[in-house]
């Protein structure tokens, strides 16, 4: 508070002090208590650690900034167990104006910008867009609340299996990652570039690793997230029918450099480092 900001502090005793003004857990002091000794246990066992793997830069960068030694941390980018991106590069295709949101429906996942977003590009882009949530979550009945009262088109279509959403990424224009929080990857990301289907997002934590501005898809600012950055964002990739095919090329190519080969060869790589100390 005042505004949803990600955090940019080394880990310490200084936590104690922002967690109540800047609202960084419950209003439990036990709660706060018992999370700080938690945390601190996991701290202290990172300096026994002969390798620490990361999924993305961020992350790297994370530890680097909370004091761990470069030459210990191994970038090891995840791949979407069970799914290779599709042979050939997608095809134009007429605009369905569904805009697809996966995963748990908690409030750092930025659902509620997202709504109020939506409304905003569609003003903008004088059509209608169609909001489709698949996932569950405690903040499902904030969100539903939400879009009726702002006439946003949205279907909540609870949480899916694996072939039900990857139909739902065939049929939508975008994928939207509206995380308010850093997310240490983002592998929907990754899943939705197999079929061709580029995403926007707040620039947060792992997603640009995967999401380049105008290339595999759009992002907007991440440091203080806004319903008028992503508005931007969702406007920016789909008001040209001919940038978003660009779109889907570049995040259909994008999905290709994330494999399980490629994820196994570099664990493979830290192991024999580690058993060789």
């Amino acid at each position: 508070v005042p505004a949803v900001q990600p955090c940019t502090r080394s880990f310490g005793v200084g936590c104690l002090l922002h967690y109540y003004p800047r609202r960084c857990g419950g209003l439990n002091p036990l709660t706060m208590v018992r999370q700080y000794q938690q945390e601190k246990r996991r701290y202290a066992l990172l300096s026994r650690y002969r390798a620490i793997l990361v999924a993305s830069r961020h992350m790297r960068e994370e530890y680097l900034r909370q004091g761990m030694h470069e030459s210990k941390l191994r970038l090891t980018p995840l791949f979407p167990p069970g799914k290779t991106p599709d042979p050939s590069p997608p095809l134009g295709r007429a605009l369905t104006g569904r805009v697809l949101m996966v995963g748990r429906l908690t409030d750092l996942k930025g659902g509620r910008f997202l709504i109020m977003a939506m409304r905003r590009a569609a003003e903008m882009l004088q059509r209608t867009l169609t909001l489709v949530v698949a996932g569950e979550g405690p903040e499902k009945p904030r969100l539903e609340s939400l879009a009726r009262r702002l006439v946003v088109p949205t279907q909540f279509v609870g949480r899916v299996g694996p072939m039900q959403r990857e139909q739902q990424m065939r049929e939508a224009d975008l994928l939207a990652v509206p995380s308010v929080w850093p997310e240490p990857f983002g592998l929907v990301g990754i899943e939705a570039g197999c079929v061709g289907l580029p995403a926007v997002a707040y620039a947060v934590g792992g997603v640009g690793d995967w999401l380049a501005p105008g290339e595999s898809g759009e992002s907007a600012p991440g440091d203080r997230p806004t319903v008028a950055g992503l508005a931007a964002a969702l406007v920016r990739a789909l008001a040209d029918p001919a940038h978003l095919d660009r779109l889907r090329q570049g995040a259909w190519r994008m999905s290709q450099t994330y494999t399980r080969q490629g994820h196994m060869t570099a664990l493979e790589d830290v192991l024999k480092e580690a058993a060789r100390v």
